[in-house]
């Protein structure tokens, strides 16, 4: 069982995360049309339906991590959402992650990212949850 201080953590760190995703996301839903025409120019298949996902996941997500609710499929789902989001921005600095790595920060940074969305996949989220930690009795 956690104690009230790793409940506060995994509280305060789900809050965090979703400050991540959160803005971004309500942004590209209000700009929507746009958004998926950037796909569009970046030369990806079905930018409309790639965007609706993409946003869906960015919007639903964090929300989901505020209250608690389905952590490792949340976990995962961002993710997925992170690695996509991640090839399709930074596709060409692949070779520049080797030979100019601190030029990419931003990179390490998502991939950091992406390892906190793991811990939060493992750990879970904690008594201040959707389900109050309903859960966790089983790995005691």
């Amino acid at each position: 069982m956690l104690s009230r201080g790793e409940d506060v953590a995994l509280l305060v760190g789900r809050l965090r995360v979703a400050a991540l995703f959160l803005p971004s996301g309500f942004n590209k839903l209000l700009t929507f049309s746009s958004y998926a025409a950037s796909l569009g120019a970046k030369g990806l298949p079905y930018p409309t339906v790639l965007a609706t996902v993409l946003v869906a996941a960015e919007v639903l997500g964090p929300l989901a991590l505020i209250v608690g609710a389905w952590p490792r499929w949340i976990a995962l789902v961002l993710v997925a959402f992170t690695a996509v989001t991640l090839w399709i921005t930074h596709r060409s600095a692949v070779v520049g992650l080797v030979l100019r790595p601190r030029q990419n920060v931003e990179i390490y940074r998502t991939l950091a990212i992406m390892g906190g969305l793991l811990f939060y996949f493992a750990s879970g989220p904690g008594a201040w949850s959707w389900k109050g930690g309903a859960g966790r009795s089983a790995k005691a």
